[in-house]
């Protein structure tokens, strides 16, 4: 006779406040560097929950935030108006917010919108900590 089923693991993602469409957790990395890691769809339902994650990364001294994006399905123009705010934001603090690992929609879109030169870019979370290559969208 079988047992009863073994609990699910719990995921290292939790939702944002208020949707279920989103997952993000955040994790820090040498030197003094945020990661926050998105899941699923940014947009009108969770860009309020993202706002506030990040207002609270980059109100920091000199707030390094890299902003994993490679597992976004969809990001929607109020998603990427709290990605441009956060950027700003942190600049303000003498900071940085960058993207790492963006689908080619999303740099595409970025660039259309004027955004690739704003917005920094990377393949990967490695690559965006280290500054490595240009900062602008990458193959």
């Amino acid at each position: 006779m079988k047992g009863p089923p073994s609990a699910p693991t719990p995921s290292p993602f939790t939702p944002l406040t208020g949707s279920d469409t989103m997952q993000v957790s955040v994790a820090h990395r040498p030197p003094n560097t945020a990661v926050l890691t998105l899941r699923g769809s940014l947009d009108i339902d969770t860009a309020p929950a993202l706002r506030a994650n990040l207002r609270r990364l980059v109100e920091r001294p000199a707030p390094h935030v890299v902003v994993d994006v490679a597992g976004l399905d969809f990001v929607d123009s109020m998603g990427i108006g709290v990605l441009v705010t956060g950027h700003s934001r942190a600049m303000e603090h003498n900071g940085w917010v960058r993207l790492a690992g963006p689908s080619s929609f999303l740099r595409r879109l970025l660039d259309t919108l004027g955004l690739g030169e704003h917005l920094e870019l990377y393949p990967d979370v490695d690559a965006a900590i280290a500054g490595a290559g240009t900062g602008t969208a990458q193959a």
